[in-house]
């Protein structure tokens, strides 16, 4: 018999992947989507995988693409991947002087996973300032913001694409917006 279940992690502590494993075994779980980036990025998907379980979702080392900023940037310039021009911090008074070097508007951005919260287009000096303040001093995104990529603000639409692939082979799927 074919069915879906929709589990999320107040259904099962996904920080505990070995138990997750074993439930989806017992339980005949035929394939996974994780759609959380948290349990991406700490390789449940890998787990799963090396339990026998199929897994719609990106490995551990994949899903550092949404997982860190500052990784994200470094790849696009490896190959040479229009990016904003960008530096990354974890000393708040160096990410200060780079951005009065660079002047308003600019982006700062925690790193890590922070929810959704972790960027900010500052308009003014002042506002990017505060920023990394808040970031690398307040810590107000936690370890997600022990990091932080300043970068060039760029005006106009921002839109993600999204594709498949199996390593060999990759189908283009569709755009989104964040916003």
């Amino acid at each position: 018999e074919n069915k879906l279940t929709c589990l999320s992690p107040a259904d099962l502590n996904t920080d505990d992947q070995p138990a997750v494993a074993a439930w989806c075994k017992s339980n005949g779980v035929g394939l996974v989507v994780i759609g959380p980036e948290v349990p991406l990025v700490a390789g449940l998907g890998d787990a799963l995988r090396e339990a026998g379980v199929a897994v719609f979702g990106p490995s551990k080392g994949a899903a550092q693409l949404e997982g860190s900023k500052a990784f994200m940037k470094d790849i696009c310039k490896k190959y040479n991947i229009d990016t904003a021009a960008y530096e990354v911090f974890t000393d708040a008074d160096l990410a200060k002087a780079y951005i009065k070097t660079q002047g308003a508007p600019i982006v700062v951005k925690a790193d890590g996973l922070a929810a959704g919260k972790g960027v900010i287009v500052a308009m003014t000096e002042q506002e990017a300032l505060d920023a990394v303040d808040d970031m690398l001093v307040g810590n107000v995104f936690g370890s997600a913001g022990a990091s932080v990529v300043v970068e060039e603000y760029m005006a106009g639409e921002e839109a993600s694409f999204f594709a498949v692939t199996d390593g060999d082979f990759s189908v283009p799927l569709v755009s989104a917006q964040d916003h």
